[in-house]
């Protein structure tokens, strides 16, 4: 019986710990003045990455991510 409890909290302990480490990317709308050009930008480990969405005339969408400022390592 401690056996088994023992294991059941092992697994709730690694459950927590995967789900504390693999958070989904929160990406942070910025205003722009084109309405071609959407930006976003997100904290990837110690990366700023800015994401530019360009809409072109015929509707069609092109993403393009690029990394920013690092930070110290």
């Amino acid at each position: 019986m401690k056996f088994l409890l023992s294991v059941i909290a092992g697994m709730l302990i690694l459950a927590f710990f995967v789900f504390w480490k693999v958070q989904p990317p929160v990406w942070i709308d910025v205003e722009t003045n084109s309405p071609q050009l959407k930006q976003s930008m997100r904290m990837a480990g110690t990366t700023l990455q800015v994401k530019h969405i360009i809409k072109s005339d015929a509707g069609e969408e092109t993403t393009v991510i690029s990394n920013g400022i690092s930070g110290p390592k």
